[in-house]
């Protein structure tokens, strides 16, 4: 459920809560306990908010570069578009053309 997401680089619950869930306690409470009544609690939650904007601007970045990565993926496989100039030629379907269309003698779809 909190696996870390391959484009992001993060999990769901980190983004949100701006931390890991620690899974075992820690083995030393008291450096824990330390840390926190050092910082005041305005300061200690300044703290947490940047944390939290820092780790979304970073899975912004990593989501711009798998979007990237993606399309260049995507793009490898693909030709390059024909350019037309005007009044060219031109073979297209006429099945879903209306019919007054098909009739034309110099063969242009147009009106």
């Amino acid at each position: 459920m909190n696996s870390v997401n391959a484009s992001t680089g993060f999990s769901p619950f980190q983004l949100r809560m701006g931390r890991s869930p620690r899974i075992i306690p820690p083995l030393v409470p008291n450096s824990l306990t330390a840390d926190i009544s050092a910082s005041s609690e305005g300061g200690a939650a300044k703290a947490i908010i940047d944390q939290i904007e820092r780790d979304v601007a970073e899975a912004k970045d990593n989501l711009f570069m798998a979007k990237v990565s993606q399309a260049s993926a995507a793009n490898v496989h693909r030709e390059k578009d024909d350019f037309f100039d005007i009044g060219d030629k031109v073979m297209l379907s006429t099945l879903h053309r209306r019919r007054e269309y098909k009739n034309k003698g110099d063969k242009r779809v147009a009106k």
